[in-house]
């Protein structure tokens, strides 16, 4: 109903409508140009409904109807809305029947393959075309004219219905297609030698239709880009890219992502070019990708070796402006890892600095990534990694590269030295937002002027044929990531960073700096905060390295060692080395003749990796080891102060120094058994009248006891008590030298009470009562008890109350017990500060002096 309105009340419409009627060709061409020339009244024109009347002019087969009419219909069809309005008409058909028709000549052809470009921007158009058979068609077009205007549309309008339509890929890989867009290609490169502009432009719109021809990357689209001659198609694409055009570099980059054409590329030039536009140039994302993709095969990976490609990757790792394109460069490194030459070339260039730099940084990470997964574990329905994955791994053609999946390749075999580094394409970090295709309503149109003199064709205004988006996306304008991708960009950052190191760490040359504690402190920092098992192995391979041994020994690694993941084979491999005639030598030197603080760390060192008697006697008493260490010991403010106090009883272990051992079951069994007659029963068994005894002690305070029960237990008492001393009978009785507590604890286990929370002096001044009141069986278990109660937190008043005392053999006990006892480092340190603080501290450190060189000068 809208489209009466609009032809009742349109003058155009109803004009044309006239002459449709009355077959007034002249009349026709005049409205056809008032459409063409009057934009207003072209945009009304199309608004009042008169899109269906143009379609019916197909039937008219003269030139200059068709010419104006395949124009009209090629500028109307830009906007999307007016290819709807043409769906279900036969305007697809026309088109294609004007472009088989050789007959027509170029200009008319040139004009329906322009319709075609733009209709092809539709998806139902470009099936419409495809089942015309306008794919067929347009590759003999290609394959047969020489019309530079026409193979422009030409090219265009394959590469918009591959874009658009999918499913015509494979019809236009068969066609021949695109190797007739390579040979137009190579002839427009050849042509374009002589400055000539409109072979320039065909050279630039070839690209970058392959360009887009490449976007499935089909191994057998890069195979018809070769060329028929030499590989001719390849050879022009790397001569423009070093013309720095960058729609050729868009190319090589995406034949770069096939497999199978790496290897040709790279016989052809390839490599030195992206080496040499990396090297010339600030870095491109394609470039760097490119060089990246080209290390996975041997015979490119010697190309990148010559051609300085290591030093360029290298240059660029050590730049942090340059830091979103170090991931793909770490994972293009570490396709170097079982060529020793390349090994040698990446260490000489700093390959460890980089290295180190890089664990910094994942030292940093960890934190934020254990978070960042809590988080999306919270999230089940956040799939976005999974895209990413999906989307960057589907180079998987050939057998030439590193593109198949882990399982598919395996140099990791039984003798190899490291595991296979990851395989994933190096391309999940980041890419250009900008779609290379989106035509953004382009239309090239060619203007009168192109044509043969013999050709009269009014002047039409000339569009440029550069896209209104750039085939390549500034980096500086890189997307940001996700949170998700950017963990998994960090873990194969990780990953790459950590076979890198791996390979170094089985170098068999030794490696600058590898065993410095520029290198080891970040390594050992990772090994504590993520507990990686790899990284563990690393640092293994580093310390069973001879070559090693000593810079480790100099930076306190030994010390370290105790408090990493997996010490134990840390250990084992120091211990392993240490106790060879070369180390013992080098320790004896350092001893004799090394700077002073190497001295101190070597001395304190000893314990931890000699074991055997003869070894420890050697460095220790002969060459001065020992005193070395108790001078440490000695100097509470010293840096190895701590460490020293755990030599020492390493030391001490190693010599086997063991205290008396000591049954506390037995005494428990004892205890019972001795006190099991109660206060209360005679001597004989008749049953007396208790009765109290106070004792009175030195400081004034009082013990109240059973006389019956401590004569029963005590002969001592029972002569003083009940004998003809004057103390017998009375009530009160002063017992001198006698500490309270000490007296009752005595009593507390003479009767079997709970006595185990008393005070270790309390306990020990116990046994010396018993002792004094002849009560043997009572001072023999709580001796054994006492000894049982030892522990770091009460070693010190233990020593301190036989050195008191006088109880030479209980002080020894101390001392071995501390030495040996199975504690902490902290509780070991602790003992010690406390000892430190006595006033016989000296005397302490004399007397561990005396144990271990009696136990080390034993032959």
């Amino acid at each position: 109903m809208g489209s009466e309105i609009g032809e009742l009340k349109n003058p155009v419409i109803l004009e044309l409508s006239k002459h449709l009627k009355t077959d007034s060709k002249s009349g026709i061409l005049s409205c056809l140009e008032r459409i063409k020339d009057d934009p207003k009244c072209s945009k009304q024109f199309f608004k009042d409904g008169g899109l269906g009347l143009l379609i019916k002019l197909f039937s008219y087969q003269k030139f200059k109807i068709l010419n104006l009419l395949l124009s009209i219909l090629a500028n109307a069809c830009l906007v999307s809305h007016i290819r709807q309005e043409v769906q279900g008409t036969k305007i697809a058909i026309h088109a294609v029947s004007i472009l088989k028709n050789i007959k027509l000549g170029n200009i008319l052809r040139c004009r329906a393959c322009r319709l075609i470009g733009n209709l092809s921007e539709c998806s139902c158009h470009a099936t419409t075309l495809c089942e015309a058979g306008v794919v067929k068609v347009l590759s003999n077009v290609l394959k047969s004219s020489s019309n530079i205007p026409l193979s422009l549309m030409a090219i265009r309008a394959v590469r918009n219905i591959w874009i658009s339509l999918e499913s015509s890929q494979e019809e236009i890989l068969e066609s021949g297609a695109i190797r007739h867009i390579t040979a137009t290609f190579i002839q427009a490169v050849e042509e374009s030698i002589q400055n000539s502009s409109k072979h320039r432009e065909l050279v630039e719109v070839c690209l970058k239709a392959m360009c887009a021809l490449l976007g499935g990357l089909d191994p057998r689209s890069g195979d018809h880009m070769r060329g028929e001659n030499d590989v001719q198609g390849y050879r022009y694409i790397i001569d423009c890219c070093m013309e720095k055009n960058k729609k050729a570099i868009k190319c090589l980059h995406s034949l770069c992502q096939i497999a199978e054409c790496r290897p040709i590329l790279g016989s052809v030039g390839a490599v030195e070019c992206v080496i040499d536009l990396t090297m010339k140039n600030s870095p491109s994302w394609e470039v760097l990708v490119s060089l990246c993709l080209f290390s996975r095969e041997a015979v490119n990976r010697a190309k990148i070796r010559s051609g300085s490609g290591l030093d360029v990757m290298l240059a660029l790792l050590k730049k942090d402006e340059c830091e979103k394109y170090h991931p793909m460069l770490l994972h293009a490194l570490a396709q170097f890892v079982y060529d020793d030459q390349s090994i040698f070339i990446m260490v000489k260039n700093g390959l460890l600095d980089v290295l180190v730099k890089k664990l910094k940084q994942m030292i940093l990470e960890i934190p934020k990534e254990s978070e960042e997964r809590t988080a999306s574990k919270k999230r089940p329905g956040d799939t976005s990694t999974g895209r990413a994955d999906l989307k960057y791994n589907r180079t998987n053609y050939g057998r030439f590269s590193l593109d198949y999946r882990r399982d598919d390749w395996s140099p990791g075999s039984a003798a190899s030295i490291c595991s296979s580094p990851p395989s994933t394409p190096p391309l999940p970090f980041y890419e250009n937002e900008v779609d290379d295709n989106a035509e953004d309503n382009y239309s090239p149109v060619c203007s009168d002027n192109e044509w043969a003199d013999n050709e009269e064709e009014p002047q039409e205004e000339v569009e440029s044929l550069k896209s209104s988006s750039s085939l390549i996306a500034d980096m500086e304008e890189t997307q940001e990531t996700g949170k998700g991708l950017k963990v998994i960009a960090n873990e194969h950052v990780n990953a790459w960073t950590l076979t890198l190191l791996s390979r170094l760490s089985h170098h068999d040359e030794p490696i600058e700096k590898l065993g410095d504690p520029s290198t080891i402190e970040p390594l050992t920092t990772y090994i504590r905060m993520s507990k990686s098992p790899r990284a563990s192995r690393i640092l293994t391979r580093i310390v069973r390295n001879r070559t090693y041994l000593i810079p480790l020994l100099k930076q306190g690694f030994v010390f370290e060692a105790q408090t990493l993941y997996g010490s134990e084979q840390y250990t084992r491999q120091l211990c392993a080395l240490a106790e060879t005639g070369g180390a013992l030598g080098e320790f004896a030197s350092i001893l004799v003749r090394g700077q002073e603080s190497h001295r101190f760390m070597v001395a304190v060192s000893i314990p931890f990796l000699i074991k055997s008697r003869d070894g420890l006697r050697n460095l220790l008493n002969n060459h001065g080891g020992l005193s070395l260490i108790f001078r440490v010991l000695a100097d509470r403010e010293h840096s190895l102060h701590e460490n020293a106090i755990c030599s020492i009883s390493c030391l001490a272990n190693s010599l086997e120094i063991r205290p008396d051992s000591v049954d506390r079951s037995q005494w428990a069994s004892d205890l019972v058994s001795s006190t099991a007659i109660s206060c209360s029963e005679s001597f004989d068994g008749r049953l007396l009248k208790p009765s109290t005894v106070t004792f009175e002690l030195d400081d004034g305070s009082t013990v109240d006891a059973c006389r019956n029960f401590l004569c029963q237990k005590s002969d001592f008492f029972s002569a003083m008590l009940q004998g003809s001393f004057s103390e017998s009978g009375k009530k009160r009785v002063k017992l001198k030298n006698t500490s309270k507590d000490g007296l009752d604890t005595l009593l507390l286990a003479a009767r079997g009470d709970v006595f185990d929370n008393r005070t270790i002096e309390s306990l020990l001044d116990a046994v010396l009562l018993a002792d004094k009141f002849l009560m043997f069986d009572v001072s023999k278990n709580l001796t054994e008890f006492s000894v049982t109660r030892l522990n770091f937190e009460n070693f010190s008043r233990a020593w301190n109350w036989a050195r008191n005392n006088e109880c030479y053999e209980l002080k020894t006990c101390c001392v071995k017990i501390f030495l040996t006892a199975k504690i902490s480092r902290a509780e070991r340190v602790q003992a010690f500060y406390d000892f430190s603080r006595s006033d016989g501290f000296t005397e302490f450190l004399g007397e561990i002096k005396d144990i271990v060189s009696g136990v080390l000068c034993q032959r």
